[in-house]
């Protein structure tokens, strides 16, 4: 299986908003995927470590990615593993600390922004079959401007609210900008809305501004909002690390949502030309108009 050639695909997150699920969505995306049989690695490029405090590991207590980014550690010697710490099946990660806001200061004067995670990331390609790289919500960040510059897909995280749709709006203009000076190749490969309560019409408005300037990209699947999620982030677990995960409405959603991912990412082409059929998620009981109100509501 360890010889098998990997897909090495290197996928974005993020919005130009803090607190709009994108670490969430980061680790539980990679979980599911990785129960597919997908090894995964995630990047955390945020100093505030939102994927990295998710996955119950102290942030201060490992070098990570600034090392990754200043040195010539290699992703394989920095990620830490399913076998040393209790992480999700298949999912690898090189964690950040808030020492990475320093990032800057540690660099050359004459570093090239752009290209910081050109070495790391053809390094990581061969070992993993997704890259997911968790950003910050700042497009000025030197981590932010790299992400935006290497990766070949961009996954859009946003909260059903004003404020989230005004971030998703300025990292559209980001992905433009980006596409047009440094990344030609860097392509939206969807939105995810997080946190959906369908008792209110407040996701409509998310959805529309996804018809609107990027049709065809929104998912058939929605995650809903859900208390457990937030428990299980303090307690240092995505929710496929619990007995919830054979049964919970949010576990099903991710798991639909990863297989929409799959399938856009392994069919590259004809996604983008708009010829790709959209895959079966019934199974998963998740659509848009059907997916179920959760028990334990927040708010």
């Amino acid at each position: 299986m360890e010889t098998q050639k990997r897909l090495g695909i290197v996928i974005g997150i993020g919005n130009q908003k803090g607190g709009v699920g994108k670490s969430t969505n980061t680790v539980h995306i990679a979980a599911a995927l990785g129960e597919k049989g997908y090894k995964c690695l995630i990047i955390d490029l945020d100093p505030s470590a939102g994927s990295t405090k998710h996955l119950g590991i102290p942030p201060e207590a490992f070098i990570g990615t600034l090392e990754l980014l200043t040195t010539e550690e290699t992703p394989q010697s920095l990620a830490i593993t399913p076998d040393e710490e209790p992480l999700p099946t298949n999912v690898s990660l090189i964690p950040a600390r808030t020492e990475l806001i320093e990032l800057d200061k540690i660099l050359s004067k004459f570093a090239d922004k752009t290209s910081l995670l050109k070495r790391p990331l053809q390094l990581a390609r061969p070992d993993y079959d997704f890259i997911l790289l968790d950003t910050a919500p700042n497009a000025g960040l030197t981590t932010t401007v790299a992400t935006y510059s290497a990766a070949e897909w961009f996954l859009l995280s946003a909260f059903p609210e004003p404020l989230s749709v005004g971030g998703l709006n300025e990292a559209l203009k980001d992905i433009v900008d980006v596409r047009s000076r440094v990344n030609p190749g860097l392509e939206v490969l969807g939105v995810v809305i997080t946190a959906t309560d369908l008792r209110s019409n407040l996701w409509l408005e998310v959805d529309e501004v996804i018809k609107t300037n990027l049709p065809g990209r929104g998912f058939q699947t929605m995650i809903s909002r859900a208390i457990e999620i937030s428990k299980l982030a303090g307690k240092g677990k995505t929710i496929f690390q619990t007995k919830l995960a054979a049964r919970h409405p949010v576990a099903l959603q991710y798991r639909a949502l990863a297989s929409e991912i799959e399938s856009r990412t392994r069919n590259r082409e004809a996604f983008l030309a708009g010829t790709l059929k959209p895959i079966d998620v019934s199974a998963y009981n998740v659509t848009k108009s059907t997916t179920p109100e959760l028990q334990a509501v927040n708010g």
